[in-house]
Formats: C-alpha cells, structure tokens, sequence
C-alpha cells in the first residue's frame, strides 16, 4: 500500500465549509475510484513551519492499493472528480509516499 499526503488550504474564512465538503463529497467520491481504499482527513496543528509556506488547514491521506500507484493514480485522473472552490488550489501541496517496507496487519 501507497500513500497519496494532500496538504490543503481553505479560501480565507471557509474552513468548516471546506471540511464538510471533503467528508460529505471529495472523499466519497474518491473512494469510489478503483485502487484507492482509504480516505482521511486531519486538522493540521503547526509545530514548526519553515517561512514562505502555506498554514495549511488540512492532511488529507489516501491509501491506494497494489504494487505499483500508478493504476490509482491513473483511475483517478479518469475520474475527473470536481474540485471545490472552497479550496486555495495554489496553496495545495500533494505527495505520494511509495512504501518501502512490509506492513504488518494488527
């Protein structure tokens, strides 16, 4: 498993709208695509943030399945899933993490 990390900004003064949209719309819908199996939505605390960089609001974190993330990625694209306008897209800060090791299930 993979992780895609979606570091988010809300447009000034709609941060509660843009996390209800995210639980109520975004992750739903993402969900829906094949090859991503998980969806979470965290608050961001700052403890140290380097000057120049976005207060983002949000870590949005995606787990995609398989080998390779190409295929989710990919699915996704397809997907053409909306972007609110809630969202400061310029602000927006997405990684994928390629795992690296073995994952032990609990």
């Amino acid at each position: 498993m993979h992780k895609m990390v979606v570091f988010a900004k809300a447009v000034p003064g709609k941060v509660e709208e843009l996390a209800k949209w995210y639980d109520e719309q975004h992750m739903n819908d993402l969900l829906a695509v094949p090859g991503l199996v998980t969806a979470e939505r965290h608050t961001i605390m700052t403890v140290k943030q380097p000057d120049g960089s976005p207060a983002w609001d949000f870590m949005l974190v995606y787990e995609l399945e398989g080998q390779d993330p190409g295929p989710a990625l990919q699915n996704m694209g397809k997907a053409n899933i909306a972007i609110s306008d809630l969202l400061e897209s310029t602000s927006t800060l997405s990684v994928i993490a390629i795992s690296q090791g073995l994952r032990k299930e609990v």
